[in-house]
């Protein structure tokens, strides 16, 4: 967390990538996954490789590193195995979320990715996020991203909500990762995560009282629920139709 100007912000250094799974490929697509996690456990500087799976076949990966030379690293033990992921899964979309350089950034210049920086927001340091589950590393998530398009004129605007809810959302203890990204064409992405149920709810029931306020300054676009949600919980999102990703295998380190 960083304070300045009366607001809090963060800093990030990672993207998510996100595909489709070609048909049948599912054994051949876990398999070279599971490669690449483990070389990714090697790697010191990886904080989160996180990878999700929807019944239809979406695939979205998380990427988190400590600096630029941890993610030089992670690219150049990605490259060996390209070849096996893209014959199993066609990459569609690639978001760059943190301050990066023109090095780092022309190593993904084949897939045209979207380049967004830190608007607001916290990470709160957890406990590493790692289970063993027959033979592969997987782990557990609570949360979701919202995508938006900021409205014509509503930037101002828009920072004074997003500012009142993260100062509310600092309140609530279970929530663990609330954090703002924008582009500069106005592309929003939040990225939230949450210890359990009952913090996700609080999240909810705090972010409806400034509701209005938020859809009056950007229109929201798409929403991914990332975790094994109840449909007590999906169902307050339903205005949205969020498509739902399970985790199917990485890991989250402080």
């Amino acid at each position: 967390m960083i304070t300045e100007q009366k607001k809090t912000t963060f800093t990030n250094f990672g993207w998510i990538v996100e595909a489709k799974l070609k048909e049948g490929q599912r054994e051949a697509f876990e398999a070279v996954m599971n490669d690449q996690i483990k070389e990714s456990l090697k790697e010191e500087g990886t904080l989160n490789y996180q990878y999700y799976i929807s019944n239809e076949g979406d695939i979205l990966v998380y990427e988190r590193f400590k600096d630029l030379d941890a993610a030089h690293q992670h690219i150049g033990n990605w490259d060996a195995h390209a070849e096996r992921w893209t014959a199993a899964a066609t990459p569609t979309r690639m978001l760059h979320l943190g301050d990066m350089p023109t090095e780092l950034r022309d190593r993904h210049a084949v897939l045209s990715p979207l380049w967004m920086l830190p608007l607001g927001g916290f990470s709160r340091d957890t406990e590493s996020n790692m289970i063993a589950q027959q033979g592969k590393t997987t782990f557990a998530n609570f949360g979701w991203i919202v995508e938006a398009k900021l409205k014509e004129g509503k930037r101002e605007a828009f920072e004074a909500v997003m500012n009142d809810q993260i100062e509310e959302s600092l309140k609530e203890e279970g929530t663990l990762n609330y954090q703002y990204y924008i582009s500069n064409e106005g592309d929003i992405l939040v990225y939230e995560r949450f210890k359990d149920l009952a913090s996700a709810h609080q999240h909810i029931g705090n972010w409806d009282a400034h509701a209005e306020r938020w859809i009056a300054a950007a229109t929201p676009t798409r929403m991914l629920h990332l975790g094994d949600m109840p449909a007590e919980l999906r169902d307050r999102h339903a205005a949205l139709s969020p498509a739902l990703l399970l985790p199917l295998g990485g890991f989250a380190r402080l």
